[in-house]
């Protein structure tokens, strides 16, 4: 699979849930803590993932919920879920690389993901 950015790109940010966040800003964009994003729903199944940042940065991203019906489904969520996860650890934001035959997953992880953001922010 190939990473692509799409020419277009939704934002929700109308609501946020959050495991616990810290509250403390270090030198980075966002505040220390983990956070969770919505649950997405897409025409495969839910995506809903975890940032955890630290130093006012992205360190980790876990997966909550990913489309997991046997077969295909499955198999683009294992192959997109670490490309999804390095470009958002590379880009530090949202604005993250569809992955090529997971734009459906990559449009609910781009969702969920800025919604923990918005909360890290």
């Amino acid at each position: 699979m190939v990473a692509t950015n799409p020419s277009s790109t939704s934002q929700d940010t109308t609501s946020n849930s959050s495991d616990s966040t810290s509250g403390s800003r270090s030198s980075g964009t966002y505040k220390d803590g983990t956070y969770t994003g919505n649950n997405e729903q897409t025409a495969y199944g839910p995506v809903q993932i975890q940032v955890v940042v630290s130093g006012g940065r992205i360190v980790d991203v876990k997966f909550v919920t990913m489309p997991d019906e046997l077969g295909h489904t499955q198999e683009v969520s294992n192959e997109s879920a670490p490309l999804l996860k390095q470009s958002t650890l590379a880009k530090q934001s949202a604005n993250i690389d569809f992955v090529s035959g997971a734009t459906q997953t990559s449009e609910g992880y781009k969702l969920s993901l800025q919604s923990a953001l918005d909360q890290a922010a």
